[in-house]
Order: C-alpha cells, then structure tokens, then sequence
C-alpha cells in the first residue's frame, strides 16, 4: 500500500511520553508498509525525534507568547495551538499528495478540519490513544464542547482507533463500530496484554488498506 501519510499528533503531544511512542510505532509501521510520513507537531521533543527514521519529515507551528506549553483541560490555547496546526496542515496538503491523514487525541480534530477546509477530501484515521480510565479527564462546559468536537470527528473518520472496550463503550451507540478497531500498545515486554511489533504493524496495515481501498 504505497503512499503518504500525514500524521497530525495532539496539541500536548511533547508532554505525553505514551502519545510520543505510539506515533513512534505508527510511523514505523506505515514505513514498513512503503509509506512516506510526515508529522505535524507544536514544537519538537528529543523523545519525538530520537527514533525517528531520517526520512520522516517534522513539521511544527510558529511559536505564538502563551502557547508553548498549553494545559491539560481544554482551552483557549489549546484551540490556538489546533488552529495553528490546521493552518500548517493546509498548507502541506496544497504541496504533497498525501492520501490519508491520521490525528492523535485532539489532533483528529485538526485532521477532521483539514479534510473539511481543503478542496479534496482526505480520509483519515481518528486515534484516541489514552484510556478514558486513566486520569486527566476534565468536566465542564468547555470539556463537554471539546467532547462533541471529538465525537464528530470521530464519526467521520474513515477509521478510529481506540485502546481498549471500556473506551469504546464510552461511545455506545455513538460510533459506526464497523469502523472502529481496538488497538493497544506493541509493547509486549513490558505488558502480557499488549501487541507485539508484528501484530501492531499488521493490524494498522489492515487498517489503511480498508482506508486507502479504491473507491467505486
């Protein structure tokens, strides 16, 4: 399956040591498979680069004062970093002929606008990589918008990628299940549950040829 990917992580991606390797694994996986990648981030980590192969290509957003380093609950510079990363992301689509994108967390939201706010349409992958059983999910008005915001994209990805059923059955009847895929961490090693290499990079290649599959 021969093709480009650009890969949109979240707005905190350098302050989430998980996020960083999983789209450490996916890259590796897509370029196993003979795709070119590219990654969108807010500003680069040594962790984010540190694997990467030479030929991936990272691109980040203008440094703008009060958004280096943005909370964790939604915000205001939380939405200025997305925006930024749309307007990247519009950019090197008018550039590069990429054929799907993938976003991470609230990056799929980024994914989701760029298909939206470019002239072709762009299937893309929705990840959420963290549990909704881990801690750090916030309650409000602005956290409910965010979660109608991620629903929607979700719901209209071409795939979605969750961690775990408790995950998914946060979305009971929310989501076209036939499009989602439960994927956790391939990192055998350190957790008998997880996936090793081969069965991550199998299932996400199963993933992007359903994606990437010639349309009738």
């Amino acid at each position: 399956m021969p093709s480009a990917v650009l890969i949109v992580a979240s707005t905190r991606v350098h302050a989430d040591p998980q996020e960083i390797l999983r789209i450490q694994d996916t890259v590796s996986a897509l370029r196993e498979h003979g795709c070119a990648v590219d990654v969108i981030v807010p500003r680069t980590a040594p962790l984010l680069t540190a694997t990467l192969a030479p030929a991936t290509r990272v691109f980040t957003i203008p440094k703008v004062p009060f958004t280096d380093n943005p909370p964790h609950r939604p915000s205001l510079r939380r939405f200025i970093v997305a925006m930024l990363m749309f307007f990247r992301g519009v950019a090197l689509v008018s550039r590069r002929e990429y054929n799907a994108l993938h976003g991470f967390n609230d990056g799929a939201l980024v994914a989701r606008a760029i298909d939206r706010g470019t002239v072709k349409r762009y299937p893309y992958v929705a990840e959420i990589h963290r549990p909704f059983s881990s801690p750090g999910f916030f309650k409000g008005p602005r956290a409910a918008f965010a979660r109608h915001l991620e629903r929607s994209a979700l719901k209209h990805a071409s795939a979605i990628i969750l961690p775990d059923a408790e995950t998914l059955a946060h979305f009971d009847g929310k989501l076209p299940k036939a499009r989602v895929s439960l994927i956790p961490d391939p990192h055998a090693e350190i957790s008998p549950d997880a996936f090793t290499h081969g069965e991550f990079s199998t299932a996400l290649r199963h993933i992007y040829e359903y994606v990437l599959r010639p349309k009738e």
